[in-house]
């Protein structure tokens, strides 16, 4: 009877991890549980952002090879850099979980396009005060009108992103896989039954750092390590992709993980404005600036850095834990010309001359912002729909 017992649990728990990390989440479930995550965050103390946590690497790596002498907050203790190393951490558990972790390699000319793409993408972000999270998706749930202009920019820069990699497929004839090398399959066998353990353990380490954070009185930055976690994991099981949101409807007509994008928009708007309205937290919070020049620009050039990296700042995050080589040179070149960008636009003067914060309901008031912003939202998605079913915006290869 015990042995019945013990293992119709050991099915149950089976069945259950099954459930969670056998199949690929719904990207609309994965909209609803990011836009709450934000909201959460945004309650316990700043919306979610990304490019900053990254920019505040490059200027660790430049601090540490003497190149430059910035004062800055160790990564270690630094808030967003916490939260994008939860991110990867998570991403890797949940990866390791679904027995879906391996090195991946890629072609030089990848790589390439990989140092291309970053650097566009940090230069982008440092220009609208932002990347696709921060500059766009907390922005335009805080009812900020960069948020808006990035969206467009991000729409401009993906367009043109994939028509360069339309010429590239039409007139450039590069290798498209890296070369392939022996393996032992025994090996593999014996890897990929011990991931889920090995996945277990890395969430577990993750509450265990947080624990230590809380330990040394940085409570705070233990509740980002634990948001990034989760984060991550929800990103690796849907494959939750802002690149592929804005780029699908120009390149197949897919509006899938488009409408998710816009489902949870709509809810962080929501939630944003509750505890805006109740001055819960305050009213200029992810009020961008960079309005209106900034964020249009940024987002241009980020669009096109992330179509040709293949990842946005987060979603270059998730795939780095999943061990995508090309992720990681993307992230490295994002984190360096992030901070040299940012230097740059300081010193010569350009950073003041990109815009300003605006708050749409200072303008219109909290009852026209939200509907305006709720309107745009239920626009994109008509115009997604339409696309699906007669493939107008869909561009020929």
């Amino acid at each position: 009877m015990s042995e019945q017992i013990e293992k119709t649990f050991r099915d149950a728990l089976h069945e259950g991890h099954a459930t969670l990390f056998g199949r690929q989440w719904a990207p609309w479930i994965a909209g609803i549980l990011l836009a709450v995550v934000n909201i959460m965050l945004f309650a316990f103390e700043k919306p979610w952002s990304a490019a900053d946590g990254v920019r505040n690497w490059g200027d660790w790596i430049f601090n540490s090879l003497a190149i430059t002498d910035k004062i800055i907050i160790p990564p270690y203790l630094y808030s967003t850099s916490i939260l994008n190393i939860g991110v990867i951490a998570g991403a890797f558990a949940a990866a390791l979980l679904a027995g879906q972790f391996r090195i991946q390699g890629a072609p030089r000319f990848e790589m390439l396009k990989g140092v291309v793409g970053g650097t566009l993408m940090g230069t982008g972000a440092a220009m609208a005060f932002g990347c696709n999270i921060g500059g766009f998706f907390s922005a335009i749930s805080a009812l900020s009108m960069s948020g808006l202009a990035m969206m467009l920019g991000l729409m401009i820069g993906v367009y043109l992103g994939l028509r360069l990699l339309i010429l590239e497929v039409n007139h450039l004839d590069f290798a498209t896989t890296p070369p392939s090398s022996p393996t032992d399959k025994s090996g593999t066998t014996a890897w990929m039954k011990m991931q889920p353990a090995i996945g277990a353990l890395v969430l577990a380490g993750g509450l265990g750092l947080a624990l230590v954070y809380d330990g040394f009185d940085y409570s705070t930055r233990g509740g980002f390590l634990l948001f990034g976690l989760v984060i991550g994991v929800v990103m690796q099981r849907s494959r939750f992709c802002f690149v592929k949101a804005f780029r699908e409807p120009f390149m197949t007509g897919d509006g899938e993980m488009t409408k998710a994008v816009i489902l949870a928009i709509v809810i962080g708007v929501i939630g944003f404005s509750v505890l805006k309205w109740t001055d819960l937290r305050e009213w200029d919070a992810q009020v961008s600036s960079g309005f209106w020049f900034g964020s249009l620009a940024g987002g241009i050039i980020f669009g096109i850095g992330m179509s040709l990296s293949g990842g946005c700042a987060t979603g270059c995050l998730w795939r780095a834990g999943e061990g995508q080589i090309k992720i990681w040179i993307a992230l490295a070149a994002f984190a360096l010309s992030g901070s040299l960008s940012r230097v740059w636009l300081e010193e010569s003067g350009w950073l003041m001359k990109l815009g300003s914060p605006v708050f749409l309901p200072d303008i219109i008031g909290w009852k026209l912002a939200m509907a305006t912003v709720i309107g745009i939202m239920c626009l994109w998605y008509l115009l997604v729909v339409w696309n699906e079913v007669k493939k107008k915006f869909v561009v020929a290869f």
